[in-house]
């Protein structure tokens, strides 16, 4: 089954399906990711991808007060393996029993061994472990980095730059369709703080309904997320410029259709609308 013929939309049942997976699952998240693909083959990757960075996201949001009171024992567990073996997975074997992060697990180690150093101090011995002396530790901390896919600097990096390519994906594909638009940046240049991607200078109307602006979200809309960005970006342009559209370009749970706190006019999409459901004024 090719991508484009995958599923992103998905039913309660589906989406329940995959959350009782990542919730059970006992390892590495990379490894979850790749048992998940062989798991759910007729669910898009992305789509699999990007629910197990929010569900990832959130047991640490959860748990990260308790990871940190045990700072003491994770580090003295680490001391007692080491000190008998120059196993370079000794980080990522505790990470997987205590269900953490094995970038998460780094930080609260070089913390609790490192109490005199600053967070930009442990941030640099995180971006450059061959900085910090015990190579045991080095070692570790170099395996974890690279053994991470929801945790640390390339991390934050590939999803800031996955956000920006979606977005330009979302510009190029408006320009093909030749709707004429105002970018974040136009707005912001004439006093407007919060902004869609992007503001069409005339209306539009998909299946019949009027479109002001589209936001561009390079993930899967699950029904918190959701929320949250209703919350803090989409009434808000609903408020200032009028109906909508919010592209989830990774799919969507499609109970959030029908939340009462979209309001009228927003409109849910996983891809870029079809051109043969929009109409253009005629200028």
């Amino acid at each position: 089954m090719t991508d484009t013929a995958k599923k992103t939309i998905l039913n309660h049942e589906q989406y329940s399906t995959i959350l009782d997976f990542i919730h059970n699952y006992r390892g590495l998240a990379i490894d979850c990711e790749l048992e998940m693909e062989q798991r759910f083959p007729e669910i898009h990757r992305q789509t699999l991808k990007s629910i197990l960075v929010t569900e990832m996201g959130l047991r640490t949001k959860i748990h990260f007060s308790n990871y940190q009171a045990n700072a003491v024992r994770l580090l003295r567990i680490f001391e007692d393996k080491s000190a008998h073996s120059f196993n370079n997975n000794i980080l990522i074997d505790i990470a997987c029993s205590e269900r953490m992060s094995p970038v998460i697990l780094c930080r609260i180690i070089l913390q609790e061994r490192y109490k005199d150093f600053q967070k930009s101090d442990i941030a640099e011995l995180m971006k450059k472990p061959n900085l910090i002396e015990d190579e045991k530790l080095a070692g570790n901390v170099r395996q974890c980095t690279l053994s991470d896919n929801q945790e640390g600097p390339v991390v934050d990096i590939r999803r800031r730059c996955l956000g920006e390519e979606y977005e330009v994906k979302l510009k190029k594909m408006a320009t093909d369709a030749k709707m004429a638009f105002f970018d974040e940046n136009d707005l912001r240049r004439t006093g407007f703080d919060k902004t869609p991607d992007l503001k069409l200078v005339l209306p539009c109307l998909y299946k019949g309904c009027v479109v002001n602006w589209i936001e561009s979200k390079a993930l899967f809309g699950d029904a918190k997320t959701h929320r949250r960005y209703l919350y803090s970006q989409l009434s808000s342009y609903s408020n200032r410029f009028g109906p909508g559209i919010v592209i989830y370009w990774f799919g969507y749970h499609e109970e959030i259709v029908h939340l009462k706190e979209n309001g009228p006019g927003l409109i849910i999409l996983a891809d870029f609308p079809s051109l043969e459901h929009l109409e253009f004024l005629n200028t």
